[in-house]
């Protein structure tokens, strides 16, 4: 594929998104759009194979990486195997082999949207530079459906609080360190956003970014801090059934002009502001693997005013590949280069 832009043009259901959508698999390890891999299977036909491949350069290294689903006759489950260089991995040691930051429409939920949207972005971003982040997060999660479940025991007098002392303190081993994590990441993301929100924004408009955990003051805290307040909760926990702290609960906010985005932004900042958030945390994901990540940019330009869609359009020919989509060859004027190349999408077909 080309270096440089990439316009994928076609009308809208042609299969632009679902191209960006096999590209980016590739890289977190999953389908941004559903969680059920059934879904990914065309309804009208009967295959019951699927199969992602591609071939990349990236971090001084040439790889192939490859996902492949298989559908079990007479059955839910989908097989789901990962291959990097030929050779089957567990998915903590595909995902981020091949980095990538996409924008998609829907990432306005990193601001308008709910805080679980605002964790997953973090986790992703966190996930693809860093294994052992991706594994604490993947026990984390693990502990926290046990812990619930002895809340819920402990309730209805099946279980005891001995019974959850165990699985509090492996909470509180990983918890911490995601917290403590995400803090530090999102600051690094923060940086960047900011610079580029200057450039993109109209009317020199101010954003701030700032981090909520659930855990108060995290960076002072350690595990004996995080003991006692787990004590001091025990009554209420039982009383709810459910986990009360941790990064299940962490969160971040976004502001401009000092107002709360979510609530007094307009669209058009909104989207600028997201897009700034994306292309931070291109830049960070950079400073940290000393490689340039592949920009995927799934239909932007229509939403955008000329001037802004020129701005953005100068503004991430700085990057070495990208992938950008467009409904219509119009919204490509004055802005196509000579070096750019455009690929045509028809019925899924490039």
């Amino acid at each position: 594929m080309n270096q440089g832009l990439n316009f994928f043009v076609g009308k809208n259901g042609q299969g632009k998104s679902n191209l960006m959508e096999a590209l980016y698999a590739l890289s977190i390890g999953k389908s941004f759009r559903t969680s059920n891999n059934r879904n990914l299977f065309n309804k009208d036909t009967d295959l019951n194979e699927l199969n992602i491949f591609g071939m990349a350069h990236q971090n001084n290294n040439v790889f192939d990486l490859s996902i492949n689903l298989n559908r079990i006759d007479d059955s839910s489950k989908i097989e789901k195997v990962y291959i990097y260089n030929s050779s089957v991995v567990k998915s903590s040691d595909f995902i981020g082999k091949l980095n990538i930051v996409f924008f998609e429409a829907k990432d306005l939920d990193i601001i308008i949207g709910s805080p679980s949207y605002r964790r997953r972005f973090l986790d992703i971003h966190i996930s693809q530079q860093d294994i052992s982040y991706l594994k604490s997060l993947q026990r984390y999660n693990k502990v926290l459906q046990n812990r619930n479940r002895i809340l819920k025991d402990i309730k209805a007098r099946k279980s005891s609080k001995n019974e959850l002392e165990y699985w509090t303190e492996k909470l509180i081993q990983d918890g911490i360190k995601i917290s403590k994590i995400r803090n530090k990441k999102l600051e690094e993301i923060s940086i960047e956003t900011l610079k580029i929100f200057q450039k993109l924004s109209k009317n020199n408009e101010k954003l701030n970014i700032r981090f909520i955990p659930s855990f108060k003051n995290i960076n002072s805290l350690n595990i004996e801090d995080l003991s006692k307040i787990f004590n001091e909760n025990f009554d209420k926990e039982i009383s709810y059934g459910s986990t009360f702290l941790g990064p299940h609960k962490d969160d971040f906010e976004i502001k401009i002009n000092d107002k709360i985005s979510s609530e007094f932004s307009s669209r058009g900042q909104i989207r600028t502001a997201t897009l700034s958030i994306k292309l931070g945390e291109a830049n960070a994901l950079k400073n940290s693997l000393s490689d340039t990540p592949i920009i995927v940019l799934d239909d932007i330009l229509s939403e955008l005013d000329f001037d802004r869609r020129k701005t953005v359009v100068n503004y991430i020919r700085e990057y070495e590949q990208i992938f950008l989509t467009s409904p219509d060859d119009s919204l490509l004027k004055s802005i196509l280069e000579s070096d750019d190349k455009i690929f045509r999408v028809n019925n899924g077909n490039v």
